[in-house]
């Protein structure tokens, strides 16, 4: 029931629609035209609630942005997409219906595909292929109604379907992403965490998704006109290819009949396309074949290393004989390998981009001979670890929109497909810009695009366990400026600065207020933090796995340039730690980063000021749901505290008549998981973050 076998038997609405004049050609019929493809990645699958489309640092696609992905070779775009946030009580909001539809048309109106998707979206239906009770992706036990879940897929798809029904076969439609992706790690097999440390995706859990499709071409062909004989993609348990046997043998039924539908995978093998640092399991492969250094096998993918030559051929041979020689042709919705910038310079930088580049076009190339559709994964942001082609965020990086940033690995797509390479060169620009010693500061930009909720810009410098029990302290130079915009809803618009350090086999967190408000227009200032009870409580000094700086605010809009990073001696010598002249450090949350001329910046400074009191702590307590805060004030007052959830919305808020001195208070709450605790009295602002269990 549901296999391919079966699917091939014409239901007889597929054999009328198949004869009528007004069919869209076939699935296969479309292969060939769609050529190779791109995502417009972190845009329209940004949650309502991180902020939509511009919320992950992209701007708002433009024409301008469409048509030089025509103009790069590319016949198909993606649009990942969210719904469900974008929806109230299961209606989508009619201005987000015309938002993407404005999209849409815009890579038709370019003589490309558009593939529509429903893409994460806080995990409503990515975290839910899943029937009664289940550990869900935070380890907790939780209970899903499936059925709900599909009344809502349905529901959305058939809302979506009404706005594109008289669209060609230009535009097609894609069930879900990566159903399944996000399930919980870290439990024994004997629980049933078989598949790499997650919980089992099997047959039983793949009626459950081939239910999910179901409701979608359901709701696609009920709504008639063109979406009768649409082609959809119905995506394989996590787009893995290892669980593509799961979908072969339990194939979506389409109301139309069989030749309607592609199958989808996604392709990043891990070591060498998003692998950021060695593990005692393996190794990071910033090089491919034999663009090798020559002394550096460890870290090269070859043989028959996922990933490799043969790798690439044997795992697209899997999907040709199970899907594309029975008639259903296969999209590889996302694949890329991301630039390790920080990693290396000079030759050895050299070779990696150009592996980068060879790995691309071999893979194309694979895809292409075998009638696989390759849709590449972009991210818009320019940085390190980034996996952009075509520029967009002229906002952080300059230049101009619709500008290729990365001409190698272009170039070897291109000639995947019979066309002509395009002049210009990009690799020597970073190799160039890894071996420049000059004085250079790291530069964190923050936008936010919040308007009520709590933000984190994390920057982090990862250290992999070093030993720094003869440091007694750690200072650094840094440089803020922006500005904090009040709002209605929150009139305690601002921003802070805090240190922190993770150190220990368990990662134990211990963090420092360094500034308690970020001022409008900044200049350099170092800071000096001791190890200790008085500043950094490392849980062992003996094993530092990392530190950082956290932005935390409300509608902040500026940046951050650091400098100088040095660890202490008690003795008064030191040791310089980073001085961020050849590495961007890493970052999450609402920033990115690059290095600029430290000159460029307003020079430097040697005093060390401003080091911070510990009154500016909150101490915390936990026991059972009650949390109990205590806090310092230099005045007395009205004064708010609040506990938000790691999406920096409010979960819980108390108001209390502050008194100058040591403030306590209990807050009562069930919730579980990352969370941050907020006090907020006039224009001081103290954040501390914990995990309740």
């Amino acid at each position: 029931m549901g296999s391919i076998s079966n699917v091939f038997k014409i239901a007889s609405l597929g054999a009328f629609l198949a004869s009528t004049a007004f069919a869209l050609p076939k699935a296969s019929d479309l292969v060939a035209d769609m050529g190779m493809g791109i995502n417009i990645g972190n845009t329209m699958e940004v949650p309502a609630s991180a902020g939509g489309p511009t919320g992950w640092g992209n701007l708002f696609p433009t024409a301008e942005y469409v048509k030089s992905l025509k103009d790069a070779g590319f016949g198909t775009v993606r649009i990942p997409c969210a719904w469900d946030s974008h929806a109230s009580n299961g209606t989508i909001n009619s201005g987000w219906l015309d938002s993407v539809k404005a999209v849409v048309d815009m890579v038709i109106d370019n003589g490309m595909y558009a593939v529509l998707n429903s893409h994460w979206d806080n995990g409503w239906l990515e975290d839910k292929v899943f029937s009664g009770s289940h550990i869900d992706r935070d380890g907790k036990q939780t209970t899903t109604d499936s059925s709900a879940v599909r009344k809502l897929q349905e529901g959305y798809w058939t809302q979506i379907a009404n706005k594109f029904k008289d669209y060609d076969e230009k535009l097609i439609f894609a069930s879900a992403n990566e159903p399944g992706v996000n399930d919980h790690r870290g439990g024994s097999a004997a629980d049933g965490y078989t598949d790499n440390g997650q919980l089992a995706f099997n047959a039983e859990r793949m009626v459950i998704l081939k239910r999910l499709h179901e409701a979608c071409l359901r709701a696609v062909r009920n709504t008639g006109g063109n979406n009768a004989t649409r082609t959809v993609i119905v995506q394989m348990p996590r787009t893995e290819i290892d669980k593509m046997a799961l979908l072969q043998n339990d194939y979506p039924t389409d109301p139309t009949g069989t030749g309607y539908t592609m199958a989808e995978a996604h392709f990043y093998p891990y070591q060498l396309t998003l692998m950021t640092q060695d593990e005692s399991w393996g190794k990071v492969f910033y090089y491919w074949e034999d663009l090798t250094p020559g002394n550096d096998a460890a870290h090269t993918c070859s043989g028959s290393l996922l990933g490799s030559k043969a790798s690439v051929d044997e795992q697209f041979n899997k999907l040709q004989n199970a899907f594309v020689k029975n008639g259903i042709p296969v999209v590889i919705g996302e694949m890329g390998s991301i630039k390790r910038l920080s990693d290396l310079e000079g030759n050895n930088l050299k070779l990696h981009l150009q592996s980068r580049a060879a790995w691309y076009g071999y893979t194309l190339s694979a895809a292409k001979a075998r009638g696989i559709v390759p849709i590449v994964w972009d991210t818009g942001d320019e940085g390190n670890g980034n996996m952009t082609i075509i520029r967009r965020q002229t906002h952080k990086f300059g230049g101009k929109v619709g500008e290729i940033t990365d001409y190698e690995t272009l170039n070897a797509m291109r000639e995947a497909y019979g066309m002509s390479a395009l002049e210009g060169n990009s690799i020597d620009q970073f190799v160039a810009a890894s071996q420049d010693t000059s004085n250079k500061s790291a530069v964190i930009t923050y936008t936010s695009a919040t308007t009520d909720s709590v933000e984190t810009g994390t920057v982090r410098i990862d250290l992999g366990g070093k030993n720094w029990s003869q440091y007694t302290a750690i200072s650094f130079k840094v440089k803020i400026e922006g500005e904090a915009k009040e709002i209605p809803s929150d009139p305690y618009a601002w921003a802070s600065l805090d240190f922190f350090a993770m150190s220990g086999s368990s990662w134990g967190w211990s963090d420092y207020h360094v500034v308690q408000e970020i001022p409008k227009s900044g200049t350099w200032e170092e800071y000096k933090i001791p190890f200790g009870a008085s500043g950094i409580e490392l849980t062992d000094q003996s094993n530092v796995m990392a530190i950082g700086w956290n932005v935390y605010g409300t509608n902040f809009n500026g940046t951050m340039a650091i400098d100088n990073v040095v660890l202490w001696k008690a003795d008064g010598t030191t040791d310089t730690l980073e001085n961020f002249n050849k590495k961007v450090p890493s970052v999450d949350g609402i920033a990115s980063a690059t290095l600029k001329p430290t000159e460029s910046l307003g020079g430097n400074t040697n005093a060390i000021s401003n080091v911070p009191t510990l009154s500016n702590k909150i101490r915390l307590n936990v026991q059972n749901n009650v949390i109990n805060v205590s806090f310092e004030t230099s005045n007395a007052g009205k004064a708010n505290v609040l506990l938000l959830n790691s999406l920096g919305q409010v979960v819980k808020s108390v108001s209390l008549n502050a008194i100058k001195g040591v403030n306590n208070i209990s807050i009562e709450s069930s919730y579980q998981g990352a969370a941050y605790l907020s006090v907020k009295q006039g224009g001081k602002h103290f954040v501390k973050s914990l995990i309740l269990k």
